[in-house]
C-alpha cells in the first residue's frame, strides 16, 4: 500500500506571510510531496477564537493553485486541560476545525492537553475527565465539517492517548502517532518503544516522521544551534539522520492507508526543493523497504 507523504509548513517561519507560504508550496510541490500540513496559527487565520473568513479565503485561494492535498496543525498553544481560559481554548479549536473545513482539509492535528500549575486545584485525573468531555462535544462538530481530529502524542506515551480515544468514542477523534515524541519518551523513561506504537495502530488515522536521538524532552530542549551538535532534544531530523528504528515501525504500521507528515524543522526548508527532495526519496524507500521485508 503506498502512502501519500507530505511536509510541513514551519508556522514560525512563515509567521503569517502569505509570500512566504506560497513560496514553501511552491518548494513542497516541487520536491514531489503529495501533502502540505498548514499552521492555522501561522497564516493569522483567527483572532481571539474567531475566524477571519476574508483571510481564510484568502489562504484557500493560494493553496488551490498547488497540486497538493492539505492538512491542517492546530495551535501548538492550544490545551484543553488550561484553566486560565478555558473559553478561549474551545473556541480556537472550534474555529481550527471550521479552517481545516473550509480549506477542504480532512484532518486536524492537536497536542494532546497538558495539565499546568493552577489555582483551581485540579487533578491529572479530573483533567483527563474534562478533556475528555470536550474532545466528545468538538468531535461532534468536527463530524459534521467532515473533519477527524488526530490528538498528537507529546506529553505522555501512546498507551495514555489509546485509553482517551477509547474513552471519547468518537469516530471523528482519532490519534496523529508522532513517533519521534514517542522515541524520546521510551528513551527518557525507559519502556519499550515498539509495543505502544502496536497497541495504538487500530486508532491511527494521521501520523508525524522525523529524527531525534532519544534524548531530552519533545517540548523542551537547548537552542536548536546548541541542541543539534549535542542530539539534544526534538530535533525534527530528516527520517535517517538520527537513531529512531524506523524500519520496525514502517513494518509494524503495515497496512497503515494514512498519511505520513514529514515534520522537519525550519533550516531544512532554506535549501527550497533539494534537501526536501533528498528527504522524501528517502523516507519513501525505507517505508517500501520496510513493507517488501514484512511481505517476505
Amino acid at each position: 500500500m503506498k502512502n501519500k507523504l507530505g511536509l510541513n509548513i514551519h508556522s514560525g517561519r512563515i509567521d503569517g506571510d502569505l509570500k512566504l507560504l506560497k513560496r514553501d508550496l511552491a518548494a513542497i510541490q516541487e520536491a514531489g510531496a503529495d501533502v502540505a500540513e498548514i499552521p492555522v496559527h501561522g497564516v493569522d487565520a483567527i483572532v481571539n477564537g474567531h475566524l477571519r473568513q476574508g483571510r481564510t479565503k484568502k489562504v484557500r485561494d493560494i493553496l488551490r493553485t498547488f497540486d497538493l492535498e492539505y492538512t491542517v496543525h492546530a495551535p501548538d498553544r492550544l490545551n484543553l486541560v488550561d484553566f486560565e481560559y478555558p473559553e478561549i481554548q474551545r473556541k480556537v479549536f472550534a474555529a481550527s476545525i471550521r479552517f481545516a473545513a473550509e480549506i477542504g482539509a480532512k484532518i486536524l492535528v492537536y497536542h494532546q492537553g497538558r495539565l499546568k500549575s493552577n489555582g483551581q486545584g485540579v487533578t491529572e485525573e479530573e483533567a483527563r475527565e474534562i478533556e475528555i468531555d470536550e474532545l466528545t462535544e468538538l468531535g461532534h462538530l468536527a463530524a459534521k465539517e467532515g473533519v477527524t481530529i488526530c490528538v498528537e502524542n507529546i506529553h505522555s506515551g501512546l498507551v495514555h492517548l489509546v485509553k482517551m480515544i477509547k474513552a471519547v468514542d468518537e469516530d471523528s477523534v482519532q490519534i496523529c502517532s508522532d513517533f519521534a515524541h514517542s522515541y524520546i519518551n521510551a528513551c527518557t523513561l525507559g519502556y519499550d518503544f515498539l509495543r505502544p506504537i502496536q497497541m495504538a495502530k487500530p486508532f491511527i488515522r494521521h501520523a508525524h516522521v522525523n529524527d531525534n536521538f532519544g534524548k531530552g524532552k519533545p517540548e523542551s530542549a537547548p537552542p536548536y544551534i546548541e541542541a543539534m551538535p549535542m542530539g539534544i532534544g526534538d530535533l525534527h531530523l530528516p527520517v535517517g539522520w538520527g537513531t529512531i528504528p524506523y524500519k520496525d515501525v514502517f513494518k509494524l504500521m503495515s497496512g497503515y492507508s494514512g498519511i505520513y507528515i514529514l515534520e522537519l524543522q525550519e533550516r531544512f526548508v532554506e535549501d527550497g526543493p533539494v534537501m526536501l527532495k533528498e528527504a522524501l526519496k528517502d523516507l519513501r524507500e525505507l517505508i517500501t523497504q520496510a513493507q517488501s521485508e514484512k511481505e517476505e
